[in-house]
């Protein structure tokens, strides 16, 4: 996608089309059929335009969707270099409603990696290190 939005944005349509053709229907609690909502394709110069910072957000927009509690949004933040923003941008506001995240911050250089689990260190004689921080 780098330089190229042309190339990406029908590559980004294919994803909203699979999403659109989905045969799926949720049920809410009550038995009823939860909104079906039309997930359309982008237009440049309807809905889009074709920069390459339009194909990023765009791009990574329909990974959160597509991907939604399956456990990788984390590392995709991580892997684009936004966790520390994303993360920071979300405490700050989740502190105001949970008291027991008046602690919580996200520490760049450290966060994005996870502790090594010490027995696996011992196990290693040597050869593992902790991660920073950690």
């Amino acid at each position: 996608m780098h330089r190229r939005p042309t190339e990406a944005l029908p590559l980004i349509n294919r994803i909203r089309e699979r999403a659109g053709n989905s045969t799926a229907q949720l049920k809410q609690s009550n038995g009823s059929f939860t909104s079906n909502y039309k997930i359309g394709v982008y237009q440049p110069g309807v809905n889009c335009t074709r920069t390459q910072d339009f194909a990023r957000k765009a791009l990574r927009w329909e990974r959160r969707l597509e991907f939604a509690m399956e456990g990788s949004r984390f590392f995709d933040l991580v892997r684009w270099g936004i966790a520390a923003d994303y993360l920071n941008a979300y405490f700050a506001v989740e502190k105001t409603r949970s008291a027991h995240l008046n602690d919580a911050a996200f520490k760049k250089g450290r966060d994005e990696y996870l502790p090594v689990p010490l027995n696996q260190i011992n196990y290693s004689k040597g050869l593992y290190k902790q991660n920073t921080g950690w």
